[in-house]
């Protein structure tokens, strides 16, 4: 047995299904590996797709994503979609073909500076000297993805090691057995600042809070993605349920628990609603769940207004904003908080149910009113865009929905209600154009027996639209809705309104999308009217395979965020 060998076995224990990558010299041994694993490899036809459908695969499954690739330019591909993951915290392994260890410092073909590239934008970068060291690199990672999963993690696997023979007595179940049991006791190899190390007051800290609870009169849960990837949403509904204490999402949390919940406020912050963004501004009491609080979370207000009011746990210590800090596993914080709340001194009915706080946020909602989508704006030719997305929205209701960065992002978070945790999906942090139509893969893959929607622009699909073939390769249940302005609709925006300069660089000969979509093999029409529309939205729904629409709509500006 070789080094790749025994990785993909220890993969394989792990329970991983799905490995998103594209091959290349240096990780070939890899790959012979993976040929007769029970894995499989789902081929993308550029690395920048490779990361994008493994993140859209952990951020809609709860799991980490797995993606490959191979040295040099194969790898530098990957830096956009790492970036994403690491800028949202996604948890992801990356695993990198390269050269011979032996050779790492030469000037010869394809080599190139793998890790100190991706030590930036991971939160640690391997790069094994051995196969000893290699098999020992991935368990710390998978210990690290598993019980502190904040974000992507970089192994770089030189060729040489790859093919390194290992002893014959080498028994994989029992190395894994040994990881499995470093991560249930929060022991094992070097885990070096990643090593959680809970504060002697953090039963103090608990003990507070739930004094805090009990005395507020106007709490706030404001949660993140952390709840998911720490495993807790059950353990926040039972919390929920227990106080009832209103919930604000971030972005990347929308629909945690369903946004038709009354509990549920919506998204806080830039472009947050109305009742979460007031709950926020009035509460007494502020408990952050899993989130950055990022400054697009908290744009309602100065943040020193609210601080002092802020008790933040989150695994990441370098993101503790609150006036009381908790560092730990946002899930370990339930379980303890929980328990406070269930013991005699806490009983249940000493909290208070806070109807008299909601029906004050709730005597200050404004409806959202987006203009363009009513009845009356039927007969606009070519189509508005906020009347085009939210017919497609409405039509999906319950589906996987991803967008790219633009307007049509803008118009997609504003008019869709999520019923469940991971059905919007799309990159906050750093919004690379074409994550929406890469990313749908690793949906579709992680999900296939749902519905998978992409509503993505003409500039975005452009930048990965040889995924098309993957999408049919696979084929994969994936409605594609290109909102085609015939430019970079924001960017012109951006130029007129802030910039004060006319339209620049920004207007698209585009394709015919309709025909390209016909070469790849997958179904498709052109919309230019409501009529058109419908059609084809009725043959997505019903297609059960591929299908593209290349939506005809006006040059029209979003709403910009109020100051």
């Amino acid at each position: 047995m070789n080094t790749a060998e025994a990785l993909i076995k220890l993969l394989e224990e792990d329970g991983v299904k799905h490995i998103f990558g594209h091959p290349g010299e240096q990780i070939l041994p890899f790959y012979k590996a993976l040929k007769d694993s029970s894995i499989e490899h789902i081929l993308t036809r550029h690395e920048q797709g490779v990361v994008h459908a493994a993140d859209a695969y952990a951020r809609s499954s709860g799991n980490y994503g797995l993606c490959i690739s191979t040295a040099g330019p194969g790898a530098m591909n990957l830096v956009m979609g790492t970036t994403t993951a690491f800028k949202d915290s996604v948890p992801l392994l990356i695993i990198t073909g390269d050269n011979d260890y032996s050779k790492k410092d030469e000037d010869i073909f394809q080599n190139s500076p793998i890790n100190d590239v991706f030590k930036p934008i991971t939160i640690k970068s391997y790069h094994p000297d051995s196969s000893k060291q290699a098999i020992s690199d991935l368990c710390e990672a998978l210990a690290i993805l598993h019980k502190w999963p904040k974000g992507p993690i970089h192994i770089n696997l030189s060729r040489d090691i790859l093919l390194e023979d290992i002893a014959d007595d080498f028994d994989i179940e029992n190395i894994y057995d040994s990881f499995g049991s470093a991560v249930k006791d929060d022991s094992g190899p070097n885990f070096d600042d990643f090593s959680k190390s809970p504060s002697p007051k953090i039963d103090g800290n608990i003990d507070l809070i739930v004094k805090k609870l009990q005395s507020a009169e106007k709490p706030l849960l404001l949660v993140g993605n952390g709840v998911v990837w720490g495993k807790a949403i059950e353990k926040l509904n039972v919390l929920v349920s227990k106080t009832w204490v209103p919930i604000a999402t971030t972005f990347h949390s929308k629909g945690i628990i369903s946004e038709y919940d009354k509990l549920n406020l919506g998204i806080v912050g830039l472009r947050g609603t109305s009742l979460a963004n007031y709950a926020y501004e009035n509460s007494d009491c502020i408990l952050v769940l899993g989130a950055k609080l990022s400054e697009r979370t908290i744009a309602s207000c100065d943040f020193e207004y609210v601080q002092d009011k802020i008790i933040h746990v989150n695994i990441d210590e370098g993101c503790l904003k609150g006036n009381i800090n908790l560092h730990m596993d946002v899930s370990d914080f339930l379980d303890l908080l929980l328990n406070g709340i269930d013991s005699k001194k806490y009983k249940h009915e000493d909290f208070i149910f806070y109807s008299e706080w909601i029906d004050e946020i709730y005597s200050h909602y404004e409806e959202l009113i987006v203009d363009g989508i009513d009845e009356l704006e039927e007969n606009y030719i070519p189509l508005r865009p906020p009347y085009a997305i939210n017919k497609i929205v409405n039509a999906f209701k319950g589906s996987y929905f991803l967008s790219d960065a633009g307007t049509h992002t803008t118009w997609t978070v504003l008019l869709s209600k999520n019923d469940s945790f991971g059905k919007l999906l799309f990159s906050g942090g750093f919004g690379p154009m074409g994550y929406g139509l890469a990313g749908s893969i690793g949906v579709a893959i992680a999900h296939p027996n749902d519905q998978v929607v992409v509503i993505c622009g003409d500039g975005d699909i452009q930048m990965v639209i040889q995924e098309l073939a993957t999408i049919k390769e696979y084929d994969l249940n994936i409605a594609i809705f290109i909102i085609d302005n015939s430019q970079l609709g924001i960017i012109r925006q951006w130029e007129e309104t802030i910039y004060d300069i006319e339209k620049y660089q920004v207007d698209l000969v585009n394709p015919d999308f309709v025909k390209l979509a016909e070469a790849y093999g997958i179904d498709s029409m052109k919309v230019e009217s409501k009529e058109d529309l419908e059609l084809a939205i009725e043959k997505a729904f019903s297609s059960n395979h591929a299908f593209l629409a290349d939506v005809c709509v006006c040059e029209e500006n979003i709403p910009l965020p109020k100051k």
